[in-house]
């Protein structure tokens, strides 16, 4: 998809379709719809003075035109009361797919419509050309006959009156993002047994050298040098071996106040010996979603070249019953040392992100956010829409939490009392892996930041929105992409 800033008037616009905003409760033209009503002949005015366009959110209208404009169609939008960048991102995710539905090629957002009140014409290219790409993106799949998607090929944003360097930036900002989310999605939704931990390391590598960055790819035989008994359990059950991949963005000169993020790569979870229900066990290819937030967030951040300092660790393996599998009540040393009693073989993912956190921080990493599908739990405290979070460290959690605001993905700090970290002790080990029935989005947030000790750390459990069960405004069933936004706004806010 072609992205595109244009100073055009929109009587000289050649687009299948010019996409349009109308506030909530306007009865007839004004601003920049004047125009477009006497390019119109006044059907504009008709459809207000009708109430063929109430202007509430979710509501559109496609209108053709008939000959009277270049632009074969207008899509009016709804913005309802109050424009917000979250209005737009749902705004821009509906026009592309109203236009794929009429198999638009070339869509037109006309922006000084769309961005009123307090967003920039910055801020609402950001937030359209993001809201795009991600309401425009379908997972193709494997069937043996190609299956028709209908894509649009080229958006454009339209201005005459917003500042154009700001447009611009927008453009390049949100384009940035989308396309980090996008590619997530992709590796979520594909076959375990297609992407493997070796296709998630490959994955990362190939945005490592795209993008010039630094990275290394720790095999089984190192992983035994370095005594990361947590990736090395969990991957012992499995022909499929371990993978560990470290990437380094080097944005400045010198490798300090380095922000590390660490994403789970299971890439399926059969739960072990502790096997889970059959039910639902295929939407397992999505367990290394963690890891693919991470791949994105560095797709974005090769593309935006902010000058901060980012460590990505993607610990990588597949989790499988075997005659060689963990077992409960096996005890496991660690990277750190720690040393851990398997209580459940299907609480595997903080075994591999303990040695990933471990390693981030012998790689430098000042500062540590690790991302998993980690716990069923999370759904059941927050549902669906919000992630999970967990931390050690005030100040760094609300850097964290402003970044997830600013990117429109919800996020809800769970409590990180001292009780619950009794819940993990175990009597014959330094830690147990699960700490029971309650509390588990917690205990087992904890049980990561047992391994950050000191480093201020934020854990992320997406375990209940990297996965959709049913379409919303801007993401489709299937992998989300979530929080691949708010890793790329958190390390840019750093730059310097």
């Amino acid at each position: 998809m072609q992205v595109k800033v244009s100073t055009n008037k929109w009587n000289e616009l050649t687009a299948d379709c010019l996409v349009v905003g109308v506030k909530q409760g306007l009865k007839q033209p004004k601003g920049v719809l004047v125009q477009l009503d006497q390019m119109l002949e006044g059907q504009l005015a008709s459809l207000l003075a009708e109430g063929d366009l109430s202007g509430k959110k979710k509501d559109t209208f496609m209108h053709y035109t008939f000959g009277k404009m270049n632009c074969k169609r207008v899509l009016f939008v709804g913005l309802g009361e109050q424009v917000t960048y979250e209005t737009l991102r749902a705004v821009a995710a509906r026009s592309i797919r109203a236009a794929i539905k009429s198999e638009c090629v070339h869509v037109a957002f006309a922006l000084d419509s769309l961005v009123v009140g307090e967003v920039s014409s910055g801020e609402g290219a950001h937030a359209i050309v993001e809201g795009a790409m991600l309401g425009g993106y379908r997972y193709k799949g494997f069937a043996q006959e190609e299956r028709d998607f209908h894509q649009v090929g080229t958006i454009s944003l339209v201005s005459q009156e917003g500042d154009l360097a700001e447009v611009e930036q927008g453009r390049m900002i949100g384009e940035a993002l989308a396309a980090g989310t996008n590619l997530a999605r992709e590796l979520v939704n594909t076959p375990g047994n297609l992407l493997t931990p070796t296709g998630i390391a490959e994955a990362a590598v190939d945005v490592a050298k795209q993008y010039g960055m630094e990275y290394e790819v720790l095999e089984r035989e190192d992983m035994l040098k370095y005594g990361m008994g947590g990736l090395l359990g969990v991957a012992q059950g499995s022909a499929e071996p371990p993978k560990l991949v470290a990437i380094k963005y080097k944005g400045r000169q010198t490798w300090d106040d380095v922000l590390g993020f660490v994403g789970k790569g299971i890439s399926f979870d059969t739960g072990g010996i502790s096997l889970k229900p059959r039910e639902g066990m295929e939407e397992m290819i999505g367990d290394m979603g963690g890891a693919a937030a991470v791949i994105g967030s560095l797709e974005a951040l090769g593309r935006l070249k902010p000058e901060v300092n980012v460590l990505a660790v993607i610990p990588c393996a597949e989790n499988m019953p075997s005659g060689t599998a963990l077992k409960p009540g096996d005890v496991i040393t660690t990277m750190s040392g720690k040393t851990v009693e398997i209580l459940n073989t299907d609480a595997e993912g903080r075994l591999i992100l303990a040695d990933g956190v471990t390693y981030a921080k012998k790689m430098g990493a000042n500062y540590i956010v690790d991302i998993a599908t980690l716990t069923g739990a999370v759904l059941v405290a927050l549902g669906t829409c919000t992630t999970g979070v967990v931390t050690n460290n005030e100040e760094f959690v609300e850097e964290v939490m402003e970044a997830a605001a600013e990117a429109g993905e919800a996020v809800w700090r769970l409590p990180a009392f001292d009780p619950y970290k009794e819940q993990i002790k175990s009597k014959v080990a330094d830690l147990k892996n699960t700490g029971g029935r309650y509390a588990g989005s917690i205990t087992a947030g904890l049980f990561v930041g047992a391994f950050a000790e000191e480093t201020p750390w934020v854990h992320l459990d997406i375990a209940g929105t990297s996965w959709a069960e049913k379409e919303t405004d801007y993401s489709p069933t299937g992998g989300t992409g979530a929080m691949v936004r708010t890793l790329a706004l958190l390390a840019a806010g750093r730059a310097e």
